[in-house]
């Protein structure tokens, strides 16, 4: 079960922001908010992103946490050290190590790593002709 309906419902009820000033507050439009409260839409990994950097909650607390009846909850959504955020790169990786299919494919992994976590990489010639680069040198694991 993923608490994220609950806890965006649980971050507007505390921090007293209505939809729309929740949403300016993480780049969202009322309506993304209304879907993902209503658990007809999962955000975006950017946008749990926004969520997790903006409230100082970690991804992991934000989707598998009721943080409405957990001590690691916020206090005053002040910045805690005590919780540390998990990059977007830190999620995939653990995906990577846990996923079989991704231990099997290391080219699928370099092709997640180049497109979407480098984001520098936009040219799929370019991402095509390193994967195939990396393939050549027999490489297992990145």
């Amino acid at each position: 079960m993923n608490y994220i309906s609950k806890n965006i419902s649980y971050l507007l009820r505390t921090t007293g922001l209505g939809k729309d000033p929740f949403g300016e507050t993480v780049g969202l439009k009322r309506g993304n908010i209304g879907s993902y409260i209503d658990g007809k839409a999962f955000p975006k990994i950017e946008t749990l992103q926004r969520i997790s950097e903006t409230y100082k909650i970690s991804i992991d607390d934000l989707i598998n946490t009721d943080l409405a009846n957990n001590s690691l909850k916020p206090r005053n959504f002040e910045n805690n050290g005590g919780l540390n955020n998990y990059s977007v790169a830190q999620i995939i990786e653990n995906i990577y190590i846990r996923d079989a299919e991704f231990t099997e494919s290391p080219l699928l992994w370099m092709y997640i790593k180049l497109k979407i976590l480098d984001g520098k990489v936009t040219d799929e010639k370019l991402i095509v002709d390193r994967l195939e680069e990396i393939s050549k040198k027999k490489i297992g694991k990145v």
